[in-house]
């Protein structure tokens, strides 16, 4: 597993992880379904379930993603949005999703 980030994504996961301390600090990156605008995948602190889960350290951060995830999806590319929050990518992103009434980008 491989996983790519800017050093301002980097420094703000870790801001996150220190005002979570009551929290796992490991960052799954996770399959969240598909949104209007199409598949959508996200993070969130969580523990690796040993044997589940592929893994990689970046600067320090433990990011984990089930086995089975990442064999269908590959690797992971994390952006920071200027208005705050993160944009994941994977290296296979599935197609379709959204919903029938529009082409994305709706308030469905």
């Amino acid at each position: 597993m491989k996983v790519i980030a800017p050093e301002s994504a980097i420094v703000a996961l870790k801001e996150i992880i220190a005002e979570n301390q009551d929290k796992p600090n490991s960052i799954r990156v996770y399959f969240a379904g598909n949104s209007c605008s199409g598949p959508s995948f996200a993070l969130a602190l969580d523990k690796e379930v040993s044997g589940e889960d592929a893994s990689c350290d970046v600067e320090g951060l433990h990011f984990i993603m089930n086995q089975d995830e990442f064999l269908s999806y590959g690797n992971v590319t994390i952006q920071e949005l200027p208005q705050g929050g993160f944009v994941v990518f994977v290296d296979n992103m599935p197609t379709g999703g959204g919903c029938s009434g529009c082409s994305g980008g709706c308030d469905c």
